[in-house]
């Protein structure tokens, strides 16, 4: 069940009641405040929306194509650019409402030897503020 902080809320009768979610999605609750609306789609998964290995044969990885509204599911809150096997990571940002992920540069540019085993991963933000992102 999502948390009732979260959203105002508009009393319907005395079987329940409609709130707004973050997102702006209405979710309607019983007068248990059970909501079925409030899981699956609206639920926030953290995945990887792309991999890279970058070395010094390859070292640029365009980002471009992840720029611009859209391009996050529904409901994630942050970005970043890891990689995987030292878990270095290079880049941070948000998720806006319109689904775009903000400051995310143009391109990632390596300078080591070795292969670098890079991913954009997209994360959620719980209800205590921590981001939760896949696993490595």
């Amino acid at each position: 069940m999502a948390d009732k902080n979260d959203r105002g809320k508009i009393t319907l009768f005395a079987k329940g009641y409609i709130g707004v979610l973050k997102g702006g999605t209405i979710a309607v609750y019983n007068k248990n405040g059970e909501c079925s609306t409030c899981c699956g789609d609206d639920e926030c998964k953290p995945y990887v929306l792309a991999r890279k290995t970058t070395n010094s044969q390859n070292p640029v990885w365009d980002l471009t194509p992840y720029q611009g509204p859209g391009i996050a599911k529904k409901n994630t809150t942050h970005w970043r650019i890891i990689e995987t096997n030292y878990r270095l990571q290079y880049g941070f940002g948000t998720v806006n409402l319109e689904r775009e992920l903000v400051g995310l540069p143009d391109q990632f540019r390596t300078s080591y030897s070795y292969n670098g085993y890079m991913e954009l991963q997209i994360g959620c933000e719980d209800e205590n503020g921590n981001i939760e992102w896949p696993s490595l």
